[in-house]
């Protein structure tokens, strides 16, 4: 799940994080006097594009597989959502390629010598796609809104280490003092204490305070702006045709230089469709299925790229369900699991697979968590340990009552829904028994976002779900994991959907925050994912990486872990 949930990944990333210093003289990405890589260019190491480069003007066509759910990088997003806002808003910093921070809306910064107020310069003269400028107050505004009280859109813990950032969530502040503004080109943060996640975690679009100012965070959901978003970015929103596509116009004044292209549409539909088209070259770019490579790979017209996707495809339980917060249930589903054969079927040589829950190209994998080979008499061991019999019909069962549930799985990624089949065929083997319910992603999120009768998020029950399966990529630094699995943040504080709780996780997140040490941080996510694979909060299947196919049109199209449409500005028409 992107934002978490998955993103679209680069071929080999370095992956040395740059933690944020405790200096100015920093490994952030900016320069020893704070100064920041500009980030509107395209990466000078970025893999070449099919041809090096084409004329300006233009329109390229994207095809993915779910509709936005909306268009607000503030509200909870997915790769759906934000493969249109990337293009529509700016970040004030970003990673590049190598996951380093580099500026964007910022174009320097500072970091006090005891690593607590880091103090951003601003690119001058950047407007609002409506003409309005944009200043430091919508920085200011922006991070102010993840902690109001009212804002339920998932993203508070990237605030959350500001200093009153909790009074005022809590309700005992009416902002947030340790966000200045200093003025019109400088904002500062002041962190309660040093945290070295915390440049990454400012990698989220900025949105205009002369918009959103008067309206609550709760009803941000339902505003105009949501369906019809002002940015500061490449491009400019100009349609939205529910269920078919949404239009993007080339923003002539971006700061960082006007787009190559005059528009990118992105069209929503199942891959088969999808695929179709492209095959029909009336779509440009599409996601590929892994065992329809082999077909495009005879498109003369076609290029193929596989894009390294740093995300973990997996299945989620719902620990409040009484069959899964048993240890031994989900340890059994575990070794009932056949990864390679799921791998060797359904991703072929785009997968390998994954046993802890960090990605296997990330620095903060562990190789050495606890393993759960296949083994389907040790699963029906474990089963029989937590109390369960098998009943006549061959299903394990605990007090007269099945051990059955639903499997909830998104649409639209064929990969997904293949190793759905495959899970219900391996864990019926060991007497269990699922049904699949397939449903679109949108549908999904409000099972794992619930919402009560007031409109708000709520935390989840035992029966809003039972299992799903989803992928989640990190971005820049897996402190991101910490809103999934921390126990501050279950809904509506954070994406810990499966009502995980453990105080040695909690411990070991608040220790890693403090740790600017990379070694010393990279033992302690070794720990984090040594705990998470003893207690299986989540079954990590596999790790793929995600296919496109180009129409060879297209220059400069390189897609990575920032998403299919991060370089958009420079993609050009031969």
């Amino acid at each position: 799940m992107t934002k978490g949930m998955t993103a679209l990944f680069a071929s080999i990333l370095s992956l040395s994080l740059m933690l944020a210093g405790c200096s100015s003289n920093n490994s952030n990405g900016a320069n020893s006097s704070g100064s920041a890589t500009p980030s509107s260019s395209a990466s000078s190491s970025a893999t070449a594009s099919a041809s090096s480069e084409g004329k300006s003007g233009g329109t390229v066509t994207v095809a993915q597989e779910s509709e936005p759910g909306n268009l607000n990088p503030l509200i909870y997003a997915t790769t759906s959502d934000t493969n249109v806002t990337h293009m529509i808003y700016d970040s004030l910093v970003e990673p590049d390629e190598e996951l380093n921070m580099v500026g964007d809306l910022a174009k320097s910064w500072d970091i006090s010598e005891d690593g607590l107020t880091y103090t951003f310069h601003l690119n001058e003269g950047v407007k609002w796609h409506d003409g309005e400028p944009f200043t430091a107050g919508d920085v200011a505004f922006t991070f102010t809104s993840l902690a109001d009280p009212r804002y339920d859109g998932g993203a508070y813990s990237r605030v959350q280490p500001v200093v009153g950032a909790e009074d005022f969530h809590a309700g005992k502040a009416d902002g947030v003092s340790g966000i200045k503004v200093i003025d019109d080109n400088t904002v500062s943060f002041t962190l309660a204490s040093a945290n070295a996640s915390f440049l990454a975690s400012l990698f989220i679009g900025i949105v205009p305070e002369h918009i959103l100012k008067d309206v609550s965070p709760a009803d941000w959901a339902k505003h105009d702006s949501n369906r019809n978003p002002i940015g500061t970015g490449p491009f400019k929103f100009v349609k939205w045709e529910t269920g078919q596509y949404i239009e993007v116009d080339a923003n002539p004044d971006y700061f960082g230089g006007a787009p190559k292209l005059d528009k990118v549409i992105t069209r929503f539909g199942d891959s088969n469709t999808m695929l179709a088209a492209f095959m029909n070259q009336e779509i440009d770019i599409v996601p590929v299925p892994a065992d329809q490579v082999e077909s495009v790979r005879t498109l003369d017209f076609a290029d193929v790229k596989a894009a390294n996707d740093l995300s973990v495809y997996y299945v989620g339980f719902n620990l409040k369900n009484e069959f899964f917060s048993d240890l031994k249930v989900r340890q059994a589903l575990a070794y009932g699991t056949d990864k390679e054969l799921i791998v060797s079927s359904v991703i072929g040589e785009f997968g390998e697979v994954s046993d802890d829950l960090f990605p296997n190209a990330h620095w903060s994998h562990n190789p050495d968590v606890t393993k759960y080979p296949y083994d389907k008499d040790k699963a029906k061991q474990l089963l029989e340990e937590a109390g369960f019999t098998l009943n006549s019909g061959g299903i394990y069962e605990k007090n007269g009552k099945e051990l059955k549930f639903t499997l909830s799985v998104p649409t639209g990624k064929t990969e997904r829904e293949k190793t759905a089949v495959l899970l219900k065929q391996q864990w019926g083997e060991i007497g269990v028994k699922i049904e699949i319910a397939s449903m679109d992603f949108s549908t999904l999120v409000t099972k794992l976002l619930p919402t009560g009768s007031d409109g708000k998020q709520r935390a989840v029950e035992a029966n809003d779900y039972d299992a799903y399966i989803l992928g989640f990529g990190v971005e820049a630094d897996p402190d991101e994991y910490r809103s999934y699995f921390d126990s501050a943040f279950m809904p509506p504080n954070g994406y810990n959907f499966v009502s995980y709780s453990n105080p040695a996780i909690d411990e070991l997140f608040d220790k890693e925050l403090t740790q600017t040490d990379q070694t010393e941080r990279t033992a302690t996510f070794h720990e984090i994912g040594k705990v998470l694979s003893d207690d299986v909060p989540w079954i990590p299947i596999y790790g793929q990486k995600t296919v496109f196919a180009a129409n060879k049109k297209i220059a400069n199209f390189n897609p990575d872990f920032r998403g299919v449409s991060f370089n958009a500005k420079d993609w050009s028409l031969n």
